[in-house]
């Protein structure tokens, strides 16, 4: 019976112990309260993985000065959307796409933008202003070689 109890003891005490150093390896790398904040969102599309990446102009300027990257965001604009062509079955990212983005905001007004494509990291992007409350819808139509898609997503500010 002791044997048994102190098994049951030091498994709840590995339990407990454990877990707080996974915690603090997830902190490892961060300067305390500092947060990016990015909204990621994935769409399936004809063997093409689109991943969309809202960002705040203000998180994506200490992102790219983080990389040592100098570029500041359009005016007038409030967020910078980045989006990844992956092929599906390869899991690679698709470079030397046409695309462009539509921003419709809440009260139905459209923003039109080519995507700029960024080699280092392999995704095209593009500034636009976010600056109201409510739901964004974001589409995309791109085109790898002869083939047109498009994908789209809503986003909730």
């Amino acid at each position: 019976m002791k044997r048994f109890l102190s098994v049951v003891v030091i498994s709840v005490v590995a339990w407990i112990v454990f877990p707080s150093f996974s915690i603090a390896q997830h902190q490892h790398g961060k300067a305390k309260g500092e947060v990016m904040k990015m909204d990621t969102k994935e769409v399936l599309v004809e063997g093409v993985k689109v991943v969309f990446q809202i960002m705040a102009n203000e998180e994506h300027k200490k992102m790219l000065a983080d990389m040592k990257k100098k570029e500041d965001p359009e005016k007038g604009t409030t967020h910078n959307i980045a989006v990844t062509l992956m092929d599906e079955k390869t899991q690679k990212e698709i470079m030397g796409a046409e695309a462009n983005m539509k921003v419709i905001d809440p009260a139905g007004k459209s923003q039109i933008k080519p995507l700029a494509p960024d080699t280092a990291m392999k995704y095209y992007n593009a500034y636009f202003d976010l600056s109201h409350k409510g739901k964004y819808q974001v589409l995309i139509v791109f085109k790898v070689g002869d083939k047109k898609s498009s994908a789209g997503i809503y986003y909730d500010l």
